[in-house]
């Protein structure tokens, strides 16, 4: 086989699934996540002054919090196997040392299948979770509508859902579950499947969340709890409960002015009497041509740079007012553009999720 043949496949089959999304990815977005995961579980250092005596501590704790992530056997393992490496490279036993590197290479391939086994499973998850999230907003003579979900992790506790009724009415959800990762999306399928549920059981979104609150205790895990908001759309006009979620923000075209909707009403699963459905309150709008309504999770306003600083409300209203001319999808693609931007390198600490209507 000619050289050049040899040099193609091996070039290809390290290049073929490359990008530079996956090396910043890598190295910029999953490094210091990964640097957390040990440091959080480290001995805190003795405040010697000495930075060489620092060093050597830091990495003697960070060695520690290491190997107590491992399994016992492995952990003893791998342990001797970097003794006997040592010994041996300063003995010139080469024949141990090579030995050495094979073990550890092979503890490598056993930790690396177990998380790769981790990994499928997450991604059948993920896939599960993605199917129930709707990928096209419905059909409106009287909006456009733009939706994202995106997951800090594989997962996430986010949702959004579109749910049409015979009678040309449709809902719109947008809800935030308390916790991360695989436990808030499992809450999320149970809770998405019961709104859908009830939904067609009542009338106004204030009852039809009231019924979902108290089905929570009655059949989903006590001391679950999570923000929602659940509005009605017929026609031009809106029907909007909020039950302890991010204010809904109201871009008014005549004004041309950016407002947040305060109405009352605590998180779902946190009361089971009559106080959660006495806290909910409902305001109708009437839009009118090119308003906007805006519907979010804190994942986007407390989006953090590298400085730790948080993108803020302010900068939505402002994104809102200053792309207020443009398509429901052209705002939804500036506001996430002002994310990615602000976001930087820093890591994603939460789910981000928004819904946009613009009023034809």
């Amino acid at each position: 086989m000619p050289k050049e043949t040899i040099f193609k496949k091996v070039y290809d089959f390290y290049s073929k699934d490359l990008t530079s999304q996956e090396v910043e990815k890598i190295f910029f977005k999953e490094t210091p996540t990964r640097y957390k995961y040990f440091v959080r579980s480290m001995d805190k250092p003795g405040g010697n002054k000495n930075r060489v005596f620092e060093f050597f501590s830091f990495s003697k704790n960070f060695a520690v919090a290491f190997l107590r992530r491992l399994s016992p056997v492995i952990r003893f393992v791998f342990s001797v196997n970097i003794v006997v490496f040592i010994f041996s490279m300063m003995q010139g036993f080469w024949d141990y040392a090579f030995f050495s590197f094979i073990v550890a290479n092979l503890i490598l391939m056993f930790e690396v299948a177990e998380k790769l086994t981790a990994r499928d499973e997450l991604e059948v998850a993920r896939d599960v979770q993605i199917s129930m999230i709707p990928h096209k907003p419905p059909d409106d003579n009287n909006f456009e509508i733009s939706c994202h979900y995106e997951t800090a992790k594989e997962v996430g506790g986010d949702f959004i859902d579109f749910i049409s009724k015979d009678d040309g009415t449709y809902y719109i959800s947008i809800g935030d579950i308390s916790g991360k990762g695989m436990s808030a999306a499992l809450y999320m399928l149970q809770v998405r499947l019961l709104l859908r549920h009830l939904i067609d059981f009542s009338d106004d979104p204030k009852s039809i969340l009231s019924s979902v609150n108290k089905n929570i205790f009655r059949h989903i895990k006590k001391g679950l709890y999570f923000s929602a908001i659940l509005t009605e759309v017929k026609g031009s006009k809106l029907k909007i409960c909020r039950a302890g979620h991010n204010p809904v923000l109201y871009y008014n075209s005549l004004s041309r002015s950016c407002s947040e909707i305060k109405q009352n009403g605590m998180a779902l699963g946190l009361n089971n009497s009559s106080l959660f459905e006495n806290s909910l309150q409902e305001i109708e709008i009437t839009s009118n041509k090119d308003d906007i309504i805006f519907f979010y999770s804190d994942g986007l306003t407390e989006t953090m740079n590298t400085g730790k600083a948080e993108l803020g409300l302010d900068k939505i209203k402002e994104l809102l007012i200053l792309n207020s001319h443009k398509s429901a999808d052209e705002i939804k693609n500036e506001i996430l553009t002002e994310v990615s931007k602000f976001r930087g390198y820093a890591e994603v600490h939460d789910d981000l999720t928004m819904i946009v209507l613009k009023a034809k």
